[in-house]
């Protein structure tokens, strides 16, 4: 089939998922419309604002077997989770636009709870549902300008309480996507705020439903006054359910003076200060204190489950007996996570089926991954970061050990040192002197020309920024290239390189001492020059390489994403003959995780390619969106996609003139899974798939 032809049919199925939609309701969209104009207002009128927080949580085991052993391994919760209840009493501050205090006064409960999981249980009282996204803009709010091409609503009643008019809008996602919930706003006639919220979602293993109730006092109209989550997990035969409520009592609240003068620019430093903090660990048990904070009674389950002292559960006896087998396995299949005070050390599991990947090119690959990491004062680190990887088709091992000392985490200074194999090539001398043999496929997979000559190099780098967004990189690289053949020569290339990136106004945010970069609406540059030092090692090389690189992360609306990725370089002055070894035209053995940087991978081009030229340009393209070709499939299978991805990319080598790849996959929570078609010179060449599986990576 003609390229073209392909392009073309691609278009259409996409605009065909995008034609169909449902109708709404005149009357609700009307009212739809004065709260969503006023929300781009109220997203950010409060200044400041102090309150006392009552916080009680439970934890459900509503179905269980010994696969709850491994319950953390695919819930946010502790491993072989139990029964707990527990009430925390906070006094909490807000200072706009992203300071969060949280000062811990008491707590209590029939078990411990851990500070990660303090933290995560005060974050969902930070929502603001004027916001048009939440949850790290994981999720689309039906206030959004947008909202009226995601939703329906629907005007189901209209109510007078306490002389105030409510009107009730049901409103309905328009196709079905984990962006998007469904439920209830409440909307007060006049003001056009919103007095109550009902909210449900769903993700691959879970759902969840939150309710919010508005104060109707004049002074914090905006803020909630009481909130409720339910959060519903189930997956291997286990189902556990989350239960926290939330009241709150407000001492001081300010406001945004209205401004008219023009919008300064958004500040770069984008840092949410969630702070948590408590002189001592504040347990009380005293029941009188807990009956004046509670704003309802504990219910009958909650006070049994109270009544269970710390270390006592009740547990099932033939869970007991696997008890020593479960732990055996536990080390040999899964990904382990180990903390003593400031190291962490994490582990993908020996024989875990979930680091199993699949390439057309590659075949089924499987890849073991440590990551050990020491923590120092003012966040510096020391990592250390092994990985071994084999391939199944090729009957190839690859290896790789690494270590970063992080120096400077407020620059993101990093010292880098790598040892590793990589992909096995001719010099690109006798490449060319090949020359037309390349247009022969069974000459392309022929393991005598891949096995050529191995490669093994080691490289020194360290990074550090100069300036917001500017990075300056140095590095040096011993790479010995060795004869296959018993008696065969050997090449050495000792290359110094040094190389710049900068983007335009980055956003950033501060985690502690270390920056961490965020998103900027500029493409980021970058440029890198090599220079191979003749002289150490035998028949070392004498060249010199650069390559340039653009990149950006286009956000289309609160859904859709568009990605290009541009790149070239050229080898110069060559004085001897050399090995063709691109930093950003590059061969990868395994398949990426579905939130991985994208740009620079072709899926389909043999890796023969990769080293025969010494020079290239690519473009790769790639579009995001939840709604593509799989809406046009009414399945219940589609509820576990979170979005689709549409592929593009562009080689031109001088000896692959045009070399054109087309791609289409579907992500998920659970796997990613791509299908890739390559074209040469516009005819069809080969067809592959990509497969990955996202859990327990």
């Amino acid at each position: 089939m003609r390229l073209s032809g392909i392009l073309s049919l691609l278009l259409l199925l996409s605009v065909t998922a995008h034609a169909s939609r449902k109708g709404g309701d005149n009357r609700a969209d009307s009212i739809m419309r004065l709260v969503i104009t006023n929300a781009t207002a109220y997203e950010q009128a409060v200044a400041s604002y102090e309150t006392e927080v009552y916080l009680k949580g439970r934890t459900a085991v509503q179905k269980r077997n010994f696969l709850m052993h491994f319950s953390n391994l695919v819930f946010p919760v502790e491993a072989n989770q139990k029964e707990t209840v527990f009430e925390l009493v906070s006094n909490f501050s807000y200072d706009a636009p992203n300071n969060y205090r949280h000062d811990i006064r008491a707590i209590n409960g029939n078990r411990t709870i851990k500070v990660s999981k303090q933290k995560e249980v005060l974050s969902f009282i930070n929502m603001n549902v004027y916001s048009p996204t939440i949850y790290d803009k994981g999720i689309i709010m039906p206030v959004a300008r947008e909202a009226f091409r995601y939703y329906d609503f629907h005007l189901e009643n209209v109510k007078d309480t306490a002389g105030i008019r409510i009107y009730v809008i049901r409103f309905t996602p328009k196709q079905w996507s984990q962006k998007l919930l469904d439920g209830q706003l409440y909307i007060v006639d006049g003001n056009w705020t919103i007095d109550r919220v009902e909210l449900n979602g769903r993700s691959t293993l879970s759902e969840f439903t939150l309710q919010m109730r508005f104060s109707r006092d004049p002074r914090y109209f905006l803020l909630p006054e009481e909130a409720n989550l339910g959060v519903r997990f189930h997956a291997l035969g286990n189902r556990l359910a989350n239960y926290y409520h939330a009241a709150f009592h407000y001492k001081s609240v300010t406001w945004i003076e209205e401004n008219n003068t023009p919008p300064h620019r958004k500040p770069l430093d984008q840092t949410r200060y969630f702070t948590l903090s408590s002189d001592t660990i504040p347990i009380i048990r005293d029941t009188a204190y807990w009956q004046a904070k509670r704003d309802a009674g504990l219910t009958p389950d909650e006070q049994q489950v109270y009544r269970l002292t710390p270390g006592r559960s009740v547990t099932d006896t033939d869970t007991n007996n696997f008890t020593p087998y479960l732990k055996i396995t536990e080390r040999l299949t899964n990904t382990m996570n180990l903390d003593y005070k400031t190291t962490r050390v994490k582990y993908s599991g020996v024989l875990n089926p979930f680091q199993l990947g699949y390439s057309g090119s590659n075949g089924f690959t499987y890849h073991q991954r440590i990551r050990i990491s020491k923590t120092f004062d003012r966040d510096r680190q020391l990592r250390f970061r092994p990985e071994l990887g084999y391939l199944f088709k090729r009957r190839q091992l690859f290896f790789k050990l690494a270590g970063d000392w992080e120096y400077l985490p407020q620059r993101q200074g990093i010292l880098s040192l790598t040892a590793a194999n990589d992909n096995p090539s001719y010099p690109i001398g006798v490449m060319q002197r090949i020359g037309q043999q390349l247009q022969d496929t069974s000459f392309l997979t022929a393991e005598n020309l891949h096995n050529k000559f191995r490669h093994y190099y080691i490289e020194l780098r360290n990074n550090i920024e100069l300036a917001n967004g500017l990075k300056l990189a140095a590095g040096l690289s011993f790479h010995r290239r060795v004869a296959s053949e018993k008696g065969g020569q050997a090449f050495h290339d000792f290359t110094p390189a040094i190389g710049l990136t900068y983007t335009p106004r980055q956003y950033y945010w501060m985690d502690g001492y270390r920056k961490e970069y965020l998103y900027s609406h500029y493409p980021t540059f970058s440029v890198e020059v090599v220079q191979a030092i003749p002289g150490v090692g035998r028949n070392a090389g004498d060249y010199g390489r650069v390559e340039a690189d653009m990149h950006q992360s286009i956000r289309i609306g609160l859904s859709q994403r568009f990605n290009y990725h541009l790149s070239g370089g050229v080898y110069f002055n060559r004085k001897s003959l050399y090995f063709a070894d691109f930093r950003y035209f590059t061969r990868h053995y395994f398949p990426e995780s579905w939130d991985d940087s994208f740009g620079g991978v072709f899926y389909q081009l043999p890796g023969v390619r990769y080293n025969t030229s010494d020079s290239y340009a690519q473009c790769h393209l790639m579009f995001e969106s939840p709604w593509l070709l799989l809406q046009l499939i009414k399945t219940e299978h589609a509820r576990y996609v979170v979005s689709e991805r549409l592929y593009l990319g562009q080689l031109w080598t001088p000896d692959l003139p045009s070399y054109t790849e087309l791609g289409y996959g579907v992500g998920s929570d659970l796997f990613n899974v791509g299908l890739f078609a390559g074209f040469e010179r516009g005819h069809y060449r080969s067809i592959g798939v990509k497969f990955t599986l996202e859990l327990f990576q």
